[in-house]
């Protein structure tokens, strides 16, 4: 019997998160050169390792003071 080809099947649950990201020229230009200059087949991996060196931190912080702002408009306009 002929041995089994490709990947062996993972130990551990997998989570797909399928993400388009629209980036526009002169607004978008330092992240256009980061992905443009990676090949297709790492960017994801590039970019989680972007987001495990600080970008998540710096997001978390941004969704805590943005749930801050709406809890403290909130009791403004509705007492």
């Amino acid at each position: 019997m002929p041995a089994r080809r490709g990947r062996p099947p993972l130990a551990c649950q997998v989570f797909t998160f399928h993400i388009t990201l629209n980036l526009r020229a002169g607004e978008d230009d330092d992240l256009l050169r980061f992905f443009v200059n990676l090949p297709p087949r790492r960017r994801a991996a590039a970019l989680k390792a972007a987001l495990r060196a600080g970008g998540m931190a710096v997001m978390a912080e941004a969704a805590v003071e943005e749930d801050e702002l709406s809890e403290a408009a909130a009791s403004l306009l509705f007492g």
